[in-house]
């Protein structure tokens, strides 16, 4: 204990040019395992990283599995510590704290194989009416159609979960780590409510402009599957050309909409865009939704009985935004670790470099220290989630800047420091000594019995001047019951195809 929290302020004093280095190896306080790594660091600071991915390693291996009844966080001299709240007990997430004690959590419902609607008279299709926000996600939509979320479009949080849960059968942890992202993409963070559309006045803007969840950069990306880029216009308005091109690449494997045909067209997408559209930028968060989405579309609308992701099951979703006659959800839940295994299985099938366009013609790549297709699907959610706000640079909203606490709480807590708590060479290369605190996201990642990610992980907070909002776009009809009125006709202005 006490060597530890010496090895921290030794380097955090350090890198002030005020350490007592010398002494403390003098005086025997460090062990020569300790005095080796220090000296490393100093002849090559590139050692740094490389001690850090290797803790980080070690420590995703000999996490244990959580303890039964238990809450999944961290502890400040043996007791638990969540000032931001949060956290799991007995699989519930628990109530947060402070400027987010607003946000109502979701909770687990019921799973197995269902009919949807079925008979259900609260859960009838109905159109949407003139006031009522459609946007980018025909799942979304449909259960909005259908009154497993407010019919008006506008959403929350926990209502958009549960209802995942109980129209897809998605595990509580994927639903919950769904509509988290929704919330942050254009949500207001306090009241926990977004739109599934774009910026609307029924949504408050308690930190800054709410856009909704059309707003590019995080659900909303290029290269999507039937929405255009938002370079080229409206990015919300289904595009009846590019469902027809993906009906196409489903025939090529027997009529299903499965793997295959997903990273068929994820790999279409990506050129065209990559050949049409000057800001086109593919980024983290492009890796993780652009994989994600089509990964839902063979696992989330195959029908139950049959598991088949075929043009009867799936085109009543795209076309009508309303689930298909005689539909039933998935018998068994579809859970996180298996969405990541899938979008890493997708990517491999055909892959593409993560970067952005700088005009058509200058694709400038990312530098990744980490070398995505190399990584077990473990390891790349644990990726994903260090980087769930890693946005590109003139996409990040100000909002996020300016309150960071909040999002990084949020996600997965805020960091505190005492001078009695083990450190971790993790926390000692971050000059920090401290747990960081679980919130909603992270208990789902951290001591969970597959992801097992490094609990001492932080967000690199991006420049002040990074980035600027804007507000998404809803859809300017619905494409419901086979009519569009004002969509699938590609205009003169927008992309090609």
């Amino acid at each position: 204990m006490k060597t530890t929290f010496a090895l921290c302020f030794a380097f955090a004093v350090n890198a002030l040019a005020l350490c007592p280095f010398a002494e403390m190896k003098r005086s025997g306080i460090l062990s020569e395992e300790d005095i080796a790594k220090f000296e490393a660091v100093k002849r090559d600071p590139k050692a740094a990283e490389e001690l850090f991915q290797a803790h980080q390693a070690k420590k995703r291996e000999a996490a244990p599995e959580p303890a039964a009844g238990g809450i999944i966080g961290p502890t400040l001299n043996g007791l638990l510590d969540l000032p931001f709240g949060g956290g799991l007990l007995n699989g519930l997430l628990q109530p947060l704290t402070g400027k987010l004690a607003g946000i109502g959590l979701p909770t687990p419902q019921p799973q197995g194989l269902k009919e949807i609607p079925g008979n259900d008279p609260l859960h009838q299709f109905k159109a949407p009416g003139p006031t009522d926000i459609r946007g980018i996600c025909p799942t979304l939509n449909a259960l909005a159609n259908h009154g497993y979320i407010s019919r008006n479009g506008i959403t929350s949080f926990a209502e958009a979960a549960n209802a995942v849960q109980t129209g897809y059968g998605f595990t509580f942890g994927l639903s919950v780590f769904l509509s988290a992202l929704g919330l942050m993409a254009g949500g207001d963070l306090v009241s926990g409510k977004y739109t599934i559309g774009g910026a609307d006045p029924r949504v408050p803007n308690t930190l800054g402009p709410a856009g909704g969840l059309s707003k590019h950069g995080v659900f909303e990306i290029d290269g999507s599957i039937t929405r255009e880029d938002v370079n080229f216009g409206n990015n919300a308005n289904f595009l009846l050309q590019r469902w027809n091109e993906y009906v196409a690449e489903s025939k090529a494997q027997g009529g299903l909409f499965n793997i295959q045909t997903q990273a068929v067209d994820n790999g279409f997408r990506y050129d065209n865009s990559l050949k049409t559209n000057p800001n086109f930028f593919a980024g983290i968060i492009w890796f993780a939704v652009s994989h994600a989405e089509r990964v839902f579309v063979y696992t989330g609308l195959a029908n139950g009985t049959t598991g088949k992701a075929d043009y009867a099951n799936v085109a009543p979703f795209f076309l009508n935004e309303t689930f298909p006659q005689n539909w039933y959800r998935r018998g068994v839940p579809f859970t996180l670790p298996q969405a990541f295994q899938q979008a890493g299985q997708m990517f491999l099938l055909n892959p593409r470099p993560l970067g952005g366009n700088q005009g058509v013609g200058n694709f400038v790549p990312l530098n990744l220290k980490t070398d995505l297709s190399t990584q077990s699907p473990s390891q790349l959610g644990c990726f994903i989630l260090e980087n769930l706000l890693d946005v590109a640079p003139d996409q990040l909203d100000p909002v996020i800047y300016n309150n960071w606490e909040l999002y990084t709480g949020f996600i997965k807590g805020e960091l505190h420091t005492d001078p009695g708590i083990e450190v971790t060479w993790s926390n000692i290369f971050l000059m920090t000594c401290g747990w960081v605190i679980l919130g909603v996201i992270a208990p789902f990642f951290i001591s969970d019995g597959y992801f097992n990610c490094p609990a001492a992980t932080l967000f690199v907070k991006p420049g002040q001047s990074a980035g600027v909002s804007k507000n998404g776009q809803s859809s300017s009809g619905s494409p419901v019951n086979g009519a569009y009125p004002g969509i699938g006709v590609i205009a003169p202005d927008s992309q090609p195809s």
